[in-house]
């Protein structure tokens, strides 16, 4: 027997990680880390154990990581870069005697302090694998579908593409990882490539009405300004390979992606 834990189960990464999880792996080996009664007793119905502990809490993660075996790490949500390495630091210590640590990084983690340190920390432990996860395609989307009433969309990427991937592809593929472990250490997950001229002619498709593209300041975008500027640079172009590898298939497209959008607020109007 196997038993794997996925930390942050309650988001929509390791939610969807619990999920994939199951279908590769015994439900009685499949374990949760979350934060809340409520979180832990949604786990529990569908036949997961819940164990409930805090990043911040060095105690309450050793109680939860007994009898573990395997770890898929969510990283920490926290902004801070000081505060979420002590909570990375206080999770690799409680993990320190499992058999392997599969850890969600970033795209760009090795410049990321706190990621960069923790990528450092699992190289040195062995029994790692590091998922550097591109930036999700789904909140550009959902900001466009809602944007698109207005009968148009922006962006401030000067029509350059942007290599992101879905959740549920994220997700699928940590869980593949954690259940067979392969023997590469680091994969750059990215889908592929789309531009915001693209996205507007599919929701033009999807939404039965036109809707453009227009090119708008960085100031403009709005939450999504820094990123579109990094596209704009050409940073977040770069597809890979490594996700395909990993799911064994072509990763949704950004097409894939919309049309789960938009059927999911329709179905909330």
């Amino acid at each position: 027997m196997t038993h794997i834990l996925i930390t942050g189960a309650s988001g929509r990464l390791g939610g969807a990680a619990v999920r994939s999880l199951l279908t590769l792996h015994p439900a009685e080996e499949v374990h949760a880390l979350v934060r809340s009664d409520e979180a832990a007793d949604r786990l529990r119905r569908i036949g997961v154990d819940a164990r409930r502990a805090d990043y911040a809490d060095p105690a309450g993660l050793a109680t939860a990581f007994r009898g573990i075996d395997r770890l898929l790490f969510v990283s920490s949500p926290v902004l801070d870069p000081d505060e979420r390495l002590r909570q990375h630091r206080a999770v690799l210590a409680a993990a320190a005697s499992l058999e392997h640590v599969v850890y969600t990084s970033v795209h760009g983690g090795d410049h990321d302090p706190a990621h960069a340190a923790t990528e450092a920390a699992l190289r040195d432990r062995g029994a790692a694998t590091v998922l550097r996860n591109g930036f999700y395609t789904e909140p550009f989307v959902t900001a466009a579908v809602e944007q698109a009433a207005s009968g148009w969309i922006g962006s401030a990427t000067a029509s350059r593409p942007l290599a992101t991937a879905s959740i549920a592809d994220l997700a699928e593929a940590a869980a593949r990882v954690v259940a067979d472990p392969p023997g590469e250490e680091l994969w750059e997950l990215r889908g592929p490539a789309w531009t915001y001229e693209e996205l507007a002619r599919i929701l033009s498709g999807l939404l039965g009405r036109p809707v453009a593209h227009r090119d708008v300041s960085v100031a403009d975008a709005g939450p999504f300004g820094p990123l579109h500027a990094a596209a704009a640079a050409g940073v977040l172009a770069h597809e890979t390979d490594d996700l395909r590898r990993l799911l064994g298939r072509e990763p949704r497209r950004v097409g894939t992606v919309a049309a789960s959008v938009v059927e999911d607020i329709d179905g909330h109007l």
